[in-house]
């Protein structure tokens, strides 16, 4: 299947390295989703909170006329960046835009009905439905039912991302957060010991102060970056616009021209951080190559600084 993450390339990487010591290792997945780690938790329970009080105070027209006016692109683009991800950049009153377009996707639902042609529209359906399935038979507190989704949903994906990345480096990886019992702990655990101010997992932290120093227990938290947005800073974004515009792309009906080129005008323009998008979009394509059109993949360098995955015709 495609690469969604680009978080998958540096797992791939680490994999690898402990590879040249070891066969086994321990890893932390799954303590986010039964502890609260995520910040996206804690802003949800807190941008709930505003959000009420916000609905409560202004009429449907001007919040709508607000999100309009974030959405422009009018504003600059940290700015907007920031308030796309508060109660007055989201539609409290949908859940899939106030948290599932708000932490999830790449292409939030309206941004699908723009990028997707009414092909791929038809095929792929609700985007959300497997997610919001899970988020109406949860009960509980915010947190707790953000963290029941999430278990159900989110976290497959990363035990997924985790087992393919290690073992495409042999090497086996173990998750002791999810053992049954722990978990079945955690999920009785009140939100107020997991969740201070903005910082999750604070239970967990008070628990192994005196085993690590205090720089690591309370550091910020961080994710698993690649130098993705380094990569298209040069030329080769060129490459990647030319290669997602080509007629053999396109004739897939899957995706619409004029929504790409306005993917790469705005990032080129800095009005909008659209990498993780063109990851997606560049990934889905390299893995329709690979896997439909039987092409084998190759490594070609695009730049000094970067190697990016393109494909070349299979020999007969």
């Amino acid at each position: 299947e495609p690469i969604v993450w680009p978080s998958s390339v540096s797992l791939y990487f680490v994999a690898k390295l402990a590879r040249e010591r070891v066969k086994v290792v321990l890893t932390g997945e799954g303590s986010d989703e039964t502890l609260g780690g995520y910040t996206r938790y804690a802003w949800t329970v807190a941008n709930s909170r505003m959000d009420r009080v916000y609905r409560s105070l202004t009429p449907a027209f001007f919040r709508r006329w607000v999100r309009d006016g974030i959405g422009s692109g009018v504003l600059p683009s940290g700015l907007r960046r920031k308030l796309e991800h508060t109660f007055v950049g989201r539609d409290g009153a949908s859940w899939p835009s106030f948290y599932f377009d708000n932490f999830y996707s790449a292409f939030s639902a309206a941004e699908q009905g723009e990028l997707l042609t009414p092909r791929a529209r038809e095929l792929s359906g609700n985007a959300y439905a497997g997610s919001m399935a899970y988020w109406d038979k949860s009960s509980g507190d915010l947190l707790h039912r953000l963290l029941y989704t999430d278990i159900r949903t989110y976290m497959v994906e990363l035990l997924m991302k985790q087992d393919q990345m290690s073992m495409a480096a042999s090497i086996e990886s173990r998750v002791p957060f999810l053992d049954h019992v722990l978990v079945e702990f955690t999920a009785r655990i009140p939100a107020r010991y997991s969740i201070q101010g903005l910082s999750g997992k604070h239970i967990l932290k008070l628990a192994v102060e005196d085993l690590l120093p205090h720089s690591i227990v309370y550091r910020q938290k961080m994710g698993f970056p690649t130098p993705w947005a380094y990569w298209l800073a040069g030329p080769q974004l060129d490459e990647l616009e030319k290669m997602l515009l080509e007629p053999r792309t396109l004739e897939r009906g899957l995706i619409e021209r004029d929504a790409v080129r306005k993917l790469f005008a705005e990032h080129r323009a800095g009005r909008r951080d659209n990498g993780n998008r063109i990851w997606r979009l560049l990934n889905l394509e390299t893995w329709q190559r690979v896997f439909l059109d039987g092409e084998l993949p190759t490594l070609k360098s695009i730049s000094p600084q970067a190697v990016v995955a393109v494909t070349e015709p299979r020999s007969s």
